[in-house]
């Protein structure tokens, strides 16, 4: 598990995914934008960053990851106490992605690998507010 940060205000972003040279990537383009952003190599791992760090928090949460499933990993997140302030985009190469967990309350966005970063922005532009009109101080403010 990795965690960088931007600034100790931004709002956070959990990157789940098991290939380096994506979340290197988005850790790159989220920081830019302004965002405090850690990674998680499996589910483990993001289990684990929730349960140390708390929320609020924007999961970007691939769903083909070693050890434990995103989808497994996005159970685990409902069932935690932290799940009102998590907030979670699937990411996926697989073209289930769509379809996965219709309704979710925590689930405000799907993007299909390969990704488009400007939409990808924009739905954890809406889960960020979404995060801070739910949870007070979401977005590092006093």
């Amino acid at each position: 598990m990795e965690k960088t940060q931007s600034g100790p205000d931004g709002p956070r972003v959990l990157l789940v995914d098991d290939q380096p040279f994506f979340t290197a990537f988005l850790r790159e383009k989220f920081e830019e934008q302004g965002y405090s952003v850690a990674t998680a190599a499996d589910g483990y791992e993001a289990l684990a960053f929730v349960r140390q760090v708390g929320t609020p928090l924007v999961v970007l949460l691939d769903l083909m990851l070693p050890r434990l499933s995103g989808q497994q990993t996005l159970r685990e997140l409902a069932r935690g106490p932290d799940a009102a302030g998590i907030r979670v985009v699937l990411v996926s190469a697989h073209h289930t992605v769509e379809t996965l967990a219709p309704n979710h309350p925590m689930v405000v966005g799907r993007a299909q690998k390969p990704i488009d970063l400007g939409e990808l922005s924009r739905m954890v532009d809406v889960a960020t507010r979404d995060l801070a009109s739910q949870v007070p101080g979401a977005t590092g403010e006093a």
